[in-house]
């Protein structure tokens, strides 16, 4: 480049200076020794100004694009990365540009670049912006969600505790007499079954007592259906009380009652018919504020230790024939039947 500004700056310092040396060449003042002087200087000059010039000149062109790039790089740190820098011929292929023109070039296409590639990560900020409110979104909805599962979870929770303690209810009330609030008929006959089975098959011995109120339709009849059910409850009460654990108090008709004894021997099941006969007799029942009465119970007792094939029923059967025997001979007894001879004896009278 400083090459050829010093052969233009040359040509134009020279030409003036051929031209006039020729016009002068020819006439009167070509032999005055001053204007070869003149001539001399004047080439010298020239000679140095070709030599200064292109440097001069390049160093203000630089310069000048210089402070172009200055201010552009200070635009692109500010995000301004529209104005480009102002070049000639920008299309063109480059070669034989100066090394300043080529580098604003190259700026420029930085600059573009820097453009494209901000836009693309606003672009990706922009939708990472998107996602996280999307994101948050999903959040609130999937809380919310969650504790709608958990309310619905804990409701479901309380309402299987509920149906279960319901199932446990309805199971107690199907096994229980509603009056007296001691096994009923159903409980009392599944429950001989297990324990008739568990002690012959070991032979142990199995004992029933059947209790019936003697002649309880006169006290409903006088006194009414409430008073009959004090009764009925008072008797109950008395029964659980000669009970062990293991043994079954029930309530398997009107008025009729049974106490099964597992693992007890006649001897001993006889006492405890005898303790509950003794105990109803002497009891005053109250039926309300200015009534009372007085009862007495039959009994039927029948125990099993050696009949290994004997079934259940007939344990029933043989107590609930003592217990005939008790009703029909006189009441407020108690009546054994022997499976041994089929025979029904006292075992203690009033």
């Amino acid at each position: 480049m400083v090459s050829r500004l010093r052969v233009v700056f040359l040509l134009l310092v020279l030409i003036p200076q051929a031209v006039i040396f020729q016009m002068t060449k020819s006439s009167p003042l070509a032999a005055d020794k001053y204007l070869g002087q003149i001539e001399a200087v004047s080439l010298a000059v020239s000679l140095i100004l070709v030599l200064a010039l292109p440097g001069l000149t390049i160093d203000w062109l630089a310069g000048k694009r210089l402070t172009q790039l200055r201010e552009f790089c200070s635009q692109v740190r500010q995000g301004n990365y529209r104005q480009l820098l102002s070049l000639p011929n920008e299309s063109r292929d480059g070669d034989g540009e100066e090394e300043l023109v080529v580098l604003m070039r190259d700026m420029n296409w930085m600059a573009r670049q820097i453009e494209v590639r901000e836009k693309d990560l606003q672009k990706v900020v922009n939708d990472l912006s998107r996602s996280r409110l999307q994101i948050g979104e999903q959040n609130k909805h999937l809380t919310a969600v969650n504790a709608e599962l958990l309310a619905t979870q804990q409701q479901l929770e309380q309402r299987t505790a509920e149906l279960e303690e319901a199932c446990r209810n309805m199971q107690v009330m199907a096994m229980t007499d509603p009056l007296t609030s001691i096994a009923n008929r159903r409980c009392f006959f599944e429950t001989m079954e297990r324990k008739f089975a568990a002690l012959m098959c070991n032979c142990r011995p199995i004992s029933l007592l059947i209790l019936d109120i003697d002649r309880f339709k006169i006290i409903n009849d006088t006194y009414g259906h409430q008073a009959g059910d004090k009764v009925l409850l008072e008797l109950a009460a008395i029964i659980q009380n000669n009970t062990r654990e293991g043994d079954l108090a029930a309530r398997i008709g009107g008025e009729e009652y049974a106490l099964l004894l597992p693992d007890t021997s006649l001897q001993e099941a006889k006492v405890v018919a005898g303790r509950i006969r003794a105990v109803v007799q002497d009891r005053e029942f109250v039926l309300d504020e200015s009534r009372r009465a007085f009862v007495t119970v039959s009994i039927g007792v029948c125990t099993l230790a050696k009949l290994i094939c004997v079934d259940r029923n007939k344990l029933y059967n043989y107590a609930d024939q003592a217990l005939y025997h008790s009703k029909h001979n006189g009441r407020n007894s108690i009546s054994v039947y022997d499976p041994d001879t089929h025979s029904i004896g006292w075992a203690e009278s009033a």
